[in-house]
């Protein structure tokens, strides 16, 4: 029973923890969890004629920061009719601006900004010219490369705006002091992280089991992983939360560069030797390799994308059916991540690195290990592990279903390079081509402007937009193909999986993992994440 008492204290302190971290680091001064200072909402007409505006500005609205630090900033504004393009500013009581945006129709919520104590001016700058734009690019230094401001007015188009036009105006704005956790709430946090992997740690090196039998080899298994999922955790929860003190925490074009660095070190460089360290002394068995053509291996290109983007779907639904009743975003972490970030890194970290990484420790390590008791659960837990080690549910279902298939290959053919290039070809393709498409458009036709008289006059737009229509139709047209493919393997039996003499059935591999004590160690330490990802949204911080 002594044995016992550092796991059953490790459990019982693992839900607390995240809680304590959600409730720490879940706003990274974008929540709108803290004190509200303005909440307001106006509407007036604006009349352009021959081109000019009756009223270049809105209906200011003054603020009065009483000390510094982070604040949340929601606002959207809707025209009737585009006719002019809108910049929200917030200038301090030296007339200094701190903030600056240009957009035609808009909604931002909970953008982080830093403000020091003193009076603001929150307004509204309409621009109907070119020139108009230059002097508000000139005063406020929002794009100072020349080629990316002469870029960014030809994709606005102000030659093809209206020339007389009267439309309807609506602002909102809304400024909170973002949340933030007292220092008691940080501090126990990180002690009790600290705690649960010393508790973990000891229950690894006291109660090692002798591999003899699958609930034996599932508990050494689930141990390891456990010790690497939290320990992975924690060094990114402590990581963020050392940045959150720093002044680079909100500055632009860092936040992703950061979080690809918090994945690196974390994962690559502590994680990786971290788990092959734990799972030295757990008997492997060789799967032999077979010979794997490319014909034979290029179904499994389709499938990956008939699989992973039907899922990925579903993840969406939910993420979005589980954050919007409490005001959230739609859109993952992940998704933002990518779309605010560069080429290099996202082609360095998402395309290359987390496919080799995660295929060595969710599919070679584990898989070899526990294919020795039995294929199929090596197969399942390989899927499940990884979907839930993404620890949301954007996620989890896209990442455990092409898991499962990555896992089937890999037992089938002992060529764990197979999964590598499967896992690259997919994030590439998702992760890089159409986030940098998606970008493009962004950046071309910032006022997502369809119309035929906008795209024929701008061929920056027109080939931005196409070049964003045949990635997804590419992508479409490869779900397609992978969703029947599947079809047609899983009709044939293609999935049937060779027998060991002696395995255990399915049925009796599924009570052995979902009874192994160390096994839900791991898999309630992934659902720590799930309550860390969206704890925040659902509290409104």
């Amino acid at each position: 029973m002594k044995k016992k008492i550092p796991y059953i204290i490790a459990m019982i302190l693992m839900i607390p923890f995240f809680v304590l971290a959600a409730l720490s680091l879940g706003s990274q001064g974008s929540g709108n969890g803290g004190k509200e200072i303005v909440n307001t909402n106006m509407s007036w007409t604006v009349v352009k004629e021959d081109g000019v505006l009756d009223n270049n500005e809105g209906m200011p609205v003054e603020v009065n920061i009483e000390k510094d630090g982070r604040y949340s900033l929601s606002f959207s504004w809707d025209v009737e009719e585009p006719g002019f393009l809108t910049a929200i500013t917030i200038t301090d009581e030296n007339g200094k601006c701190v903030y600056c945006d240009t957009a035609f129709q808009v909604q931002i919520s909970n953008k982080p900004i830093t403000l020091k104590q003193g009076k603001y001016s929150i307004n509204t700058v309409f621009l109907a010219t070119e020139d108009e734009y230059r002097k508000l690019n000139a005063e406020n230094k929002m794009i100072t490369d020349q080629k990316a401001i002469e870029d960014y007015i030809s994709a606005v188009g102000f030659d093809t705006f209206a020339k007389d036009s009267e439309c309807h105006f609506t602002f909102e704005v809304k400024l909170t002091q973002a949340y933030t956790a007292p220092v008691w709430v940080k501090a126990l946090y990180v002690v009790m992280g600290l705690i649960i992997i010393a508790l973990t740690v000891i229950t690894l090196v006291t109660d090692r089991k002798s591999n003899d039998n699958i609930k034996d080899g599932l508990d050494n298994i689930g141990i390891a992983y456990a010790v690497f999922s939290l320990v992975v955790t924690c060094v990114q929860l402590f990581i963020s939360l050392g940045i959150s003190f720093l002044p680079i925490a909100d500055t632009p074009g860092t936040t992703s560069l950061i979080s690809f660095a918090m994945i690196v070190i974390s994962v690559d460089i502590i994680g990786f030797p971290l788990i092959l360290g734990l799972t030295r002394n757990i008997p492997k068995r060789d799967i032999q390799k077979q010979k794997f053509g490319f014909f034979k291996f290029l179904p499994y290109i389709f499938m990956t994308f008939g699989i992973g983007i039907p899922l990925s779907f579903v993840g969406s639904i939910i993420n979005t059916l589980l954050t919007l009743p409490f005001g959230g975003s739609n859109a993952s972490v992940i998704l933002e991540l990518l779309n605010s970030s560069s080429l290099l890194p996202r082609v360095l970290v998402v395309g290359i690195l987390a496919p080799i990484f995660e295929e060595l420790i969710f599919r070679k390590v584990l898989i070899d290990r526990l294919s020795r008791y039995s294929t199929f659960l090596a197969i399942f837990v390989s899927g499940l592990f990884f979907g839930l080690y993404h620890g949301n549910f954007s996620q989890f279902f896209f990442a455990t279903g092409i898991g499962l298939l990555f896992a089937f290959l890999y037992s089938k053919t002992g060529k764990i390079h197979l999964t590598i290039i499967l896992h690259m070809i997919v994030n590439l393709f998702t992760s890089v081509i159409t986030t940098t498409a998606l970008q493009k458009v962004n950046a071309a036709n910032p006022n997502m402007d369809m119309s035929q008289d906008f795209l024929m006059s701008h061929p920056e737009a027109f080939s931005a937009t196409i070049l964003m229509g045949l990635t997804y139709a590419c992508l479409a047209l490869l779900t397609i193909i992978g969703i029947i493919i599947f079809i047609i393997f899983a009709a044939t039996r293609k999935f049937r999986l060779e027998k060991i003499e002696g395995e255990p059935t399915i049925k009796e591999a599924l009570k052995a993992l979902f009874s192994s004590k160390y096994a839900w160690l791991f898999i309630l330490s992934t659902i720590g994440l799930f309550v860390f990802s969206h704890l925040p949204t659902i509290r409104g911080i």
